[in-house]
């Protein structure tokens, strides 16, 4: 017998004994990888589902509450500006304050143009009050605002049909 026969028997079944295993296991880091990814997109997918479900109507609602407050104010602002000094009413006023407090409350200090809408009616507030305001400056301030409530309101409408950005962690490759 050729003694070339068993030591090359014996080096394939080595090969055999440490190849299978690890050809075995890069297969399965492989299909490991492919799953955490697919798990991650379908989070991905299924939280921004949740998320617009959730978010969108919380910021719909926002922006009808932050409509509904300017139109009050303006429209009440108007009425106080336009009715005579005889027939204002402290309570009048007080609802004008008591609306400016709470669009303030609603607006966003870090964003500009909510900065400029609340500077913007603080002056158009203070224009109407009895002795101390500008009364001519209130027309060119009501039509600002009324502008910049606008733009605005139109912004956050487009904001709540972009999709809502997520932080979910990739997984590691």
């Amino acid at each position: 017998m050729d003694p070339v026969i068993p030591i090359l028997s014996l080096v394939v079944a080595a090969l055999a004994v440490f190849v299978g295993p690890t050809i075995s296991a890069r297969i399965a880091k492989r299909q490991i990888r492919a799953s955490a990814q697919l798990a991650t997109s379908q989070i991905r997918s299924s939280l921004e589902a949740s998320n617009k479900q959730i978010i969108a109507p919380m910021r719909q609602a926002w922006i009808n509450n932050l409509r509904d407050l300017l139109a009050e104010l303006t429209s009440s602002s108007l009425h106080y500006y336009v009715a005579g000094f005889e027939d204002r009413k402290d309570e009048e006023y007080q609802r004008v304050s008591l609306l400016q407090s709470k669009i303030q409350l609603m607006l966003n200090a870090k964003e500009d143009d909510h900065v400029l809408l609340e500077q913007l009616i603080k002056r158009m507030v203070a224009a109407i009050q009895y002795e101390k305001g500008k009364a001519d400056e209130f027309p060119d301030l009501h039509t600002e605002v009324v502008a910049l409530s606008c733009s605005i309101l139109k912004r956050e409408w487009d904001r709540v049909k972009e999709p809502i950005p997520l932080h979910v962690p990739e997984p590691d490759a």
